[in-house]
This record gives C-alpha cells, structure tokens and sequence, in this order.
C-alpha cells in the first residue's frame, strides 16, 4: 500500500473522531526509543540527507528499525530491483522512530529511499525482534508485534497524529508468523478511529501510524455470550 500526502483526502470516509486529540504545530525533541524483543542487525544505513541505499539482506523478510532525529520532513519507500517505489514506510515530520515489516508479501524490496532534513539510521532485525503480546499493546507509531493467541476479535484504536491537518493514516496488515504471506487487512483509515476486526489465530501484525495505536485481542471463547 502506498501513502501519500494527496491520496488521504479520498480515504477520509468514515472517521470516527476520537475525544482528547488536540491537533498542534508541535514536534517532540528526539525520537522515541524503540521497544525490540532483540535479535542480530543484518544491515544498518544511515546518513544525513536523501539517499538511496541498496538493501543486503536478500529476499527473506525483515524489520526495519527507522529513526530521524532532524526538525523537518522525512519519507521512506521501499523500492523493488528495478527501483520503482513498492510502499511508503514513512512519511511524516520531526523525530521519528518506528519499526516496519518488508519482504513479508509478493512485493520484494531491494532498496530504500530516503529523503530527510536531518540524521537518521535504518537497522535490518530478524523477525525474532518483533515483541510478543497476547492481549493488548499500545504504540507510539507504526511497529510489527507477534500475536501467538487463538482465534479472537481485535479491538483497534489510531489516537491520531496531532503534528497533521488530517490526523495521520492508519493501515493494519497481517502476515503469516514466518513473513511468508499476507493474511488480512485490519484496518485503513485516516485520522482518529477506532473499530474491530477478525484475528484468526497466530501472525505478525503490523500497522503503520504517524500517531499513537493500540490494538486488543478477546479470544473466541471469551467474545461467547453466556
């Protein structure tokens, strides 16, 4: 899925305006530190501007861990081996921290482009560094968590990014526990939301957010009327 500034508008329909979002000009200090379950880094880029870098990990997926510490504007896209842009990893202002699943789908990514007013770093992780969580999780942006519960229904709720005229995007995936396949699509918003969707049992999930998400699990058994 691509994300761009000029396709929020056509995807605004249904918001559903969240209490205690005060949109503001503000951005915070220094990126956030990222919560990791650990693991080996396969590859680290940086730098301090736009750059174009070649991924070294192969064909098998993995997470980013992205961070930008300038003051103005970042973009991340991953590209395929021909560079064309595959998806838009981030897109947002300020310092900035998040984690993001490529490889994980039929939609190979063989390089990244940034474009960015400051330093920032990307760290290739293995998908063991995707924490673990087995009811509910909050998160400051977008992140990839390991769900090994059963079959339930998710609660999800996008806080919005008070830095955005629109709120921010909010796009929840699922793929297979290995990142071997896509599963389901949980959630596509703009803006403030919150809603409810299917979990079938174990996966990734990962949702890309400029602002605060969280997302809770009650497993079948538990969502029977008694």
């Amino acid at each position: 899925m691509k994300w761009l500034k000029r396709d929020r508008v056509r995807q605004s329909a249904g918001v559903v305006p969240l209490a205690g979002v005060v949109k503001s000009g503000s951005v915070p200090e220094q990126a956030p530190r990222l919560l990791t379950a650990g693991g080996p880094t396969l590859q680290r880029i940086g730098g301090d501007g736009d750059q174009v870098a070649h991924m070294t990990t192969g064909a098998g997926p993995v997470i980013l861990d992205i961070t930008h510490q300038g003051a103005g504007h970042f973009v991340v896209d991953a590209l395929d081996g021909s560079l064309r842009s595959q998806s838009q990893l981030v897109y947002t202002d300020g310092p900035f921290a998040c984690r993001a699943l490529v490889n994980a789908d039929d939609r190979p990514v063989r390089a990244l482009r940034v474009q960015a007013d400051g330093p920032w770093m990307i760290g290739a992780t293995v998908l063991s560094s995707a924490l673990t969580w087995d009811g509910s999780a909050r998160r400051l942006a977008s992140d990839v968590l390991r769900y090994e519960g059963g079959p339930g229904i998710a609660t999800l709720r996008h806080e919005g990014d008070p830095r955005s005229e629109d709120g921010g995007y909010f796009l929840v995936d699922t793929f297979e526990p290995g990142g071997d396949g896509f599963l389901d699509e949980l959630a596509n918003h703009v803006g403030p939301w919150r809603g409810e969707a299917p979990l079938s049992g174990p996966c990734l999930i990962y949702a890309r957010s400029d602002g605060p998400w969280s997302v809770t699990v009650r497993t079948v058994g538990s969502c029977v009327p008694s």
